[in-house]
């Protein structure tokens, strides 16, 4: 791995392709400042600390809280969320998929899903261009390390469209770990236009060998719609399927 930190937020922007998993950003893992919990299986570089429900669910107004929250969040949700229910599985693919209620109101779907895909795709799958479902991508905000987008998403079977303004941020956890992740934020944009809240969504990045990526993928979403959990599955699970196929390896 090359020592040279790049800014990869912005080469994405630019639609500039990424070749090598050196490209993307990189940190010293070892100036940390916190200690974070020691989880077994697991090497040091995804260790997380413990968040309630309310924290999670609860949507700052902040970027920089945002962002400190956002990957710790991911790392807790991907490693300790528990009993999915495997929607579809073969030997490329597996979708698992879970819901629970909000005040009894709306449903928040949590979906962990994982593959593997060649090292060139990176910069096509880190930018969502295989998401046929996106009505509209704007860049709201962006420097060095990280991205506020609004994005409108065009109605999928049963799920209406739906629109989202949240923050994108990246970065390295480790010599072969990367991580992206996607956290609502609430602004005067987000107030005036949002119909969905992106909890926590991300991809944990592992290079494998014969020039692979090993992608561990979970979003945590309310779409602030009443429909029955088995609806919304089957939607998610028939989408997943037909916009990661270009990619599976």
């Amino acid at each position: 791995m090359g020592n040279q930190c790049l800014s990869c937020l912005r080469k994405f922007v630019q639609r500039q392709n990424i070749k090598n998993m050196s490209e993307l950003p990189q940190i010293d893992i070892h100036q940390q400042d916190e200690t974070y919990t020691k989880v077994d299986n697991i090497d040091e570089s995804e260790n997380y600390h413990e968040h309630s429900e309310e924290q999670i669910l609860a949507i700052s107004d902040n970027i920089q809280e945002t962002i400190d929250q956002s990957i710790d969040i991911f790392l807790y949700r991907i490693k300790t969320t528990k009993d999915f229910e495997e929607v579809f599985k073969d030997d490329q693919l597996v979708i698992l998929f879970k819901s629970f209620k909000i005040a009894e109101r709306y449903t928040v779907i949590q979906v962990k899903y994982e593959f593997r895909m060649k090292k060139t795709s990176i910069n096509d799958f880190l930018n969502y261009t295989y998401l046929t479902n996106i009505d509209q991508f704007t860049t709201l905000q962006t420097n060095s390390e990280f991205q506020q987008i609004y994005a409108s998403f065009k109605k999928i079977q049963f799920v209406e469209s739906r629109e989202y303004v949240f923050i994108k941020y990246q970065k390295q956890l480790s010599q072969n770990k990367y991580i992206q992740v996607l956290r609502s934020i609430n602004s005067d944009q987000s107030q005036q236009t949002t119909r969905g809240i992106i909890y926590i969504s991300g991809f944990l990045l592992e290079e494998m060998q014969n020039q692979e990526i090993r992608v561990q993928a979970y979003a945590e979403i309310d779409f602030k719609i009443k429909l029955p959990p088995g609806m919304i599955k089957k939607a998610l699970s028939i989408e997943l399927k037909r916009a990661l196929q270009q990619f599976i390896y």
